[in-house]
Parts: structure tokens; sequence; C-alpha cells
């Protein structure tokens, strides 16, 4: 039997988009990351333009349940995932950054499961702009997801990513987040193209809401969901979130429940 080699990404444009993050560094200095109250990407699928701030050590955490069924037919299925990110801020506008993800997925076709280490990624994450007011922030993402997962998991190839981040205050009561990423899966050199779209607003004084589209074209193929959620600021430095979403595509409907906490530390002397 022929044995099938899987091509590998496009590794002249992985390239070229690092040498994007890398010039990145040379923007002259802004002004300071660190926030008096926890900036945290949880919860929803947007991430902030900010860094952590330098010397902060910061977890996001929580878990997920989500079920799916396909239409006309018998076919259904659950998946409950832990997620863990961590940020570390090595500079005031420069973070590292790696995350986890312990999945178990089940399929009503022949009762199959299937789990273990699902997601492993690192990366960095740059502040380009910080804006004051209703002027806009931006930010710079890059990471890659490793092979060194579960065998039920794991691509063929190391899997990057590259996304431009913006956050802007609309209003004094509306803020708007966007996110626009190139991504790989690792099992082929066609790249899939992500965005997000989120709108946050305060109900509290420390209870905040969100309501949110993101999406995904690949191949021409185009997905995309909802979900909206509430957090609720505990203390400057935790957070605890909760949030549902819901989606339909190709004649698969999905939706999912998700809680989670944010919380950081001061290393380094920080005040």
């Amino acid at each position: 039997m022929a044995i099938r080699t899987l091509p590998k990404p496009n590794y002249q444009l992985m390239v070229g988009l690092l040498m994007l993050v890398l010039s990145c560094l040379s923007i002259p200095k802004a002004a300071a990351q660190y926030n008096p109250t926890i900036r945290s990407a949880r919860p929803g699928q947007s991430v902030g333009p900010f860094t952590t701030g330098k010397n902060v050590f910061q977890v996001q955490t929580g878990g997920t349940y989500n079920a799916y069924s396909v239409g006309n037919t018998d076919v259904t299925g659950t998946n409950y995932t832990y997620l863990a990110s961590l940020r570390y801020g090595i500079l005031e506008r420069l973070e590292i950054r790696s995350a986890f993800a312990l999945r178990h997925d089940k399929t009503s076709v022949s009762d199959l499961t299937a789990g273990g280490l699902g997601m492993w990624n690192a990366g960095i994450r740059y502040n380009l702009l910080d804006g004051h007011g209703e002027k806009p922030s931006l930010g710079i993402q890059a990471d890659a997801r490793f092979t060194a997962v579960d065998e039920d998991y794991k691509a063929a190839n190391l899997a990057p990513r590259i996304m431009l981040i913006h956050g802007q205050r609309l209003t004094d009561k509306l803020g708007l987040t966007t996110n626009w990423a190139v991504a790989w899966t690792g099992n082929n050199t066609d790249p899939a193209f992500n965005y997000t779209v989120n709108l946050s607003f305060p109900l509290a004084e420390k209870v905040g809401s969100f309501i949110e589209n993101y999406g995904t074209v690949f191949n021409g193929d185009f997905d995309n969901r909802w979900n909206t959620g509430l957090s609720y600021l505990v203390n400057n430095d935790f957070l605890l979130d909760m949030s549902v979403g819901y989606g339909k595509n190709d004649g698969v409907s999905d939706w999912f429940v998700d809680a989670g906490v944010s919380w950081r530390i001061k290393l380094g002397g920080r005040q």
C-alpha cells in the first residue's frame, strides 16, 4: 500500500509573517500596558490588543460543554473541554503566552470516543498602538500549535497562526474588539481566515456583558457562530465569567455553555 505524504505548510509565508511581527518591535515605546483591573480574553472568542504589562503573570482558565447534531440524521455528539491560557509580560508591551486544552469527545456513530491533550500552543503578543479615548488600539499575536498532543488530535506538522487585534471604545458604555487571523491546520498548505467581532458593555459596576459573532473561511466555505455572556469582577485581579453560544453551518447545529476564571499576580517587584 502506498504511503501518502501530507504537504507541509507554506513556510515562506510563515517566515514573512514572522518578520512582520519582529519588525513591530522597532515601533517607538507606547504607554504602559498594566491596567488597574485585569484584562482577560474571557469570556468570548476575541482577544484584546493589550498585554499583561511587565512582570505580570496571568491565568485564564475554564470549562466548556458542547453538543451538536447533524440535520436529517440521528448523528449527535458531545464534547467537554478544559482550556487554560498562561500569559507573562517580559516587557511592558510584549508578552509570551501558552495554552493547552484537555478534551473528551463522544459521537453517536458506533459510540466512538476520543480524549486527552487536544491542543497545545505557544507564542507572543505585542501591542502596536495604545489608543486613548475613542482612538483605536492595535496589537499583533503570533503563535503555533504543536504536534505533541494525543494521537486523536495530532496534526502532521506545526500549525502556525498570526492575528491582527483591534480594540476601540465607541462610547462611554460600548467597546468594540475585532480579531483578524490567518491560520494553518498543520495538515495541508491551505490557510484558514478567522475573524471575531465583539461588542462589550457594562451592566453594573462590576458586571460586564458582550455579544459576539465569529467565523472561519476555509477553501471557500464560510462558517460562523454567535455567543454572549457575563463577567463579574471579584476584585482588581480576579474575574469570573460564563457564556453561551450557537451556530448552524452546513446542516450541523451546535451549541455550548462555558464558565471560567481569570486571575493575575505581580512578580519581580512590580507594585
